[in-house]
């Protein structure tokens, strides 16, 4: 019994220790009480615990400079800027052309961002110098970019764009006849001006600079379709035209195009097309509004043909300082519309968007002008002297309406080319300042205008004496292919 109740006694026992160590939150086992109450008072988070962060006092450590150099980029291509120079100008031009214009650089920038370039896995396609000015084209797989650097103006371009077809730099053919230069007079009576001229090179492909107004009667497209087939050599298929180059974006130089696409685009062979237009969005607030309606003579008609019937054919965007070759003929860009930014359309107009080319055949120099304005040729006398200049054959500028003394006295041409399809009086023509710097320099032997008739000659052209009159007059009838101007 005695047992029994020892066993009830222990059994309470624990019941008690365990109750006591419950309530007074400790362990199980008896303890001392603590002789003073605590203060300290515990509270549970309210906020989820996080790990640690990171210490908002500074680090003391040192620590070492980094030996990465710091790569910015400029323009939307993300092209590396130019190190150490200040904000460039950045242009969107037509289609996926970006213009970077850096001034008061160096020929030491030029080369440093050149290397650049290659660094970044570039390779150079073309790189030239003319005068103390430097070109150079470099390709990846995306990009084509277009470097140049003016020594006068100490001014350097950066122009990217998505890779197209680049210039030709070597088109080796087998010479089978003559070299011949014809100035296609225009019968449209939309336009009073218009201007065409086709070279035929030494294998007998052409090439086609501009071309004139056009009309709906396909009067001149057939014409110029005329003048390939009698020059083309025997038991050629089709003419080929190596290029169609058209000089700026104006109705009386692509008209002829426009129309001669819808009337023979099955008739060639077109192997590329050249120009530098401004962007369409330049345009409705230019002077030129009219290039976006729908008649035939327009940009509208001209994008059209090219997505209906010249997918396929290269389109080349010219660039300054870019030079190609075809067949027997070179060419240089000296100027194109990229020049001109941060000016354009909307302040100079149309015009300043004449292309500057110098052609050279068998060592005769021609300088194409088309309708090129005031802006543009000031520029380019800041850019070059007669040494690059200096042409033995000038097309007058504008329909002999543009041009100025100095540039015209820079060039300093033995022939100057009038590209105006109606009559003019030559007196009153000749009477401007530009024009009658030409009138009366001893080195001018003749005038060739396009009123008197559509004529041909031989490049390069040497006429014989008494052959011709150095000022013509709209009574003035030139001979008719197959004879010749000059001989």
């Amino acid at each position: 019994m005695k047992a029994f109740w020892a066993k009830i006694t222990a059994f309470f026992m624990v019941i008690v220790a365990f109750f006591s160590g419950l309530f007074s939150g400790g362990d199980s086992k008896p303890v001392d009480p603590p002789t003073e109450p605590t203060t300290e008072v515990i509270t549970m988070p309210t906020e989820p615990i996080t790990e640690p962060t990171t210490p908002t006092e500074p680090s003391t450590e040192p620590t070492e400079p980094s030996t990465e150099p710091v790569v910015t980029t400029v323009g939307q291509y993300g092209l590396p800027a130019l190190p150490g120079a200040a904000e460039p100008g950045v242009y969107q031009s037509a289609g996926s052309t970006e213009i970077v214009r850096y001034e008061n650089t160096t020929a030491e920038d030029f080369s440093s961002y050149r290397q650049t370039l290659l660094g970044a896995g570039y390779t150079v396609y073309d790189a030239r110098s003319i005068e103390n000015n430097q070109f150079a084209t470099l390709i990846s797989d995306a990009l084509t970019v277009t470097l140049s650097w003016f020594a006068n103006t100490k001014t350097m371009r950066i122009i990217a764009e998505a890779r197209g077809a680049l210039c030709p730099l070597q088109d080796d053919c087998e010479a089978v006849c003559d070299t011949l230069l014809t100035g296609m007079k225009g019968e449209t009576c939309v336009a009073t001006e218009g201007m065409g001229y086709i070279i035929r090179l030494c294998d007998g492909s052409f090439v086609i600079i501009d071309g004139g107004m056009g009309d709906p009667d396909s009067v001149d497209s057939n014409k110029l379709m005329d003048i390939l087939n009698a020059q083309k050599p025997e038991g050629t298929d089709k003419p080929v035209i190596a290029a169609w180059i058209f000089t700026h974006l104006h109705g009386d130089h692509i008209g002829v195009f426009n129309c001669f696409s819808l009337d023979h685009h099955d008739d060639v062979v077109i192997e590329r097309l050249m120009y530098n237009f401004p962007k369409e969005e330049e345009i409705p607030d230019s002077d030129s509004p009219y290039m976006l309606d729908n008649s035939i003579y327009r940009y509208t008609q001209f994008k059209q043909n090219l997505a209906d019937f010249y997918a396929d054919v290269p389109v080349v965007k010219l660039h300054s300082g870019n030079r190609f070759a075809l067949r027997n003929a070179q060419f240089d860009v000296l100027y194109a519309y990229d020049d001109y930014y941060p000016k354009t359309i909307l302040s100079g107009g149309m015009n300043e968007n004449s292309l500057l080319i110098k052609m050279t055949v068998d060592g005769q120099t021609t300088l194409w002008t088309g309708d090129f304005a005031f802006g543009a040729a000031d520029l380019v006398l800041q850019e070059y002297t007669a040494a690059t200049l200096h042409s033995d054959i000038l097309q007058m500028a504008h329909h002999g309406w543009n041009g100025t003394v100095p540039l015209y006295s820079t060039v300093d041409p033995t022939y100057a080319l009038l590209p105006v399809s109606f009559a003019v009086d030559m007196d009153n023509m000749l009477s401007s300042a530009q024009n009658a710097w030409l009138r009366d320099s001893a080195n001018l032997r003749q005038f060739i205008v396009t009123m008197c008739g559509t004529w041909t000659l031989k490049l390069p052209y040497e006429p014989v004496a008494g052959t011709f009159e150095r000022i013509p007059t709209a009574e003035t009838v030139y001979p008719s292919y197959p004879n010749l101007l000059g001989s």
